[in-house]
């Protein structure tokens, strides 16, 4: 039997469009044996394979739970965006997730996190706790110049997706004979450009993680490299892929009727190409 590996890619808020493609798959008892997502592809992973249809919406649209981001939260934490109250609060008390339901699970999992003092991406598997489950996803949605790095086993760790944002090549190579890769850019999307922001990069990293600085400065070139791979995947018959269709929004968007827009978009994209995925999964 094939093993058919699913992908998951970031893009903070964008990830809501995810959370659609997942959970219509969580309705259609969809499953998969190994699962490696980054950035907001993490939460994704998490919830999917802990079967919590509707978590993750609920975590980036906060709905019945405190912000976790905006002026509003700076204020409160002199943080733009407080990953501590998204990941740690809301899984424990706020939008609860359910820890036995993923620690059980036998679903392999791993998350991209980048490793600052190497500059090198790291996939790095949940054990038993529940405090390394947050940790993991923590490091990796750990944004660049928002967020301090997350200290994990002595090393520090910003968001994978800086490095790595479409980990199929990994899921190769822990055995995957095809992939499923859920995007949140459509194809004329481009990913954040750090080598703009090569001054603040130099100022917030260079003294303590030079390799990390310039790791980064070429994620433009890296991504569309991954993109070309892709294609060629897609083309073999390898790597099905489920992307948004002429909707967009924003890394942070503000109007939450934008974010659910989004969710709902990808709900209906993933039903309109269900017979499709069927047709890639049992081939």
């Amino acid at each position: 039997m094939k093993k058919i590996g699913l992908v998951l890619e970031g893009g903070s808020f964008r990830g809501i469009f995810t959370a659609g493609v997942l959970d219509y798959l969580l309705d259609k008892q969809i499953s998969f044996p190994y699962v490696i997502g980054v950035s907001a592809g993490s939460g994704n992973g998490v919830n999917f394979i802990a079967g919590q249809k509707g978590r993750t919406r609920k975590v980036i649209t906060h709905e019945n739970a405190e912000p976790y981001y905006g002026l509003g939260q700076f204020k409160q934490s002199k943080k733009m965006l407080d990953l501590d109250k998204m990941v740690f609060d809301y899984s424990y008390n706020q939008i609860p997730m359910d820890f036995d339901a993923f620690l059980n699970s036998n679903i392999e999992s791993e998350f991209v996190v980048a490793n600052c003092e190497t500059g090198e991406p790291q996939y790095l598997a949940p054990d038993d706790t529940k405090e390394r489950v947050l940790q993991i996803c923590k490091a990796s949605m750990s944004v660049p110049l928002i967020c301090q790095p997350t200290e994990i086993d002595g090393y520090h760790y910003l968001d994978g997706s800086v490095l790595d944002s479409v980990p199929y090549k990994r899921a190769l190579e822990k055995g995957c004979d095809k992939i499923v890769v859920v995007m949140t850019r459509d194809e004329t999307d481009q990913p954040t450009d750090y080598s703009k922001f090569k001054l603040l990069l130099n100022i917030c990293y260079r003294s303590k993680y030079p390799k990390i600085v310039e790791a980064m400065l070429n994620r433009k070139s890296m991504y569309a490299k991954q993109l070309k791979g892709l294609k060629s995947l897609q083309k073999k018959g390898k790597a099905f892929i489920i992307r948004p269709e002429g909707l967009k929004i924003g890394h942070f968007e503000n109007d939450m009727e934008k974010v659910n827009e989004f969710y709902h978009h990808g709900y209906s994209v993933m039903e309109k190409h269900f017979d499709e995925l069927q047709s890639f999964l049992e081939s």
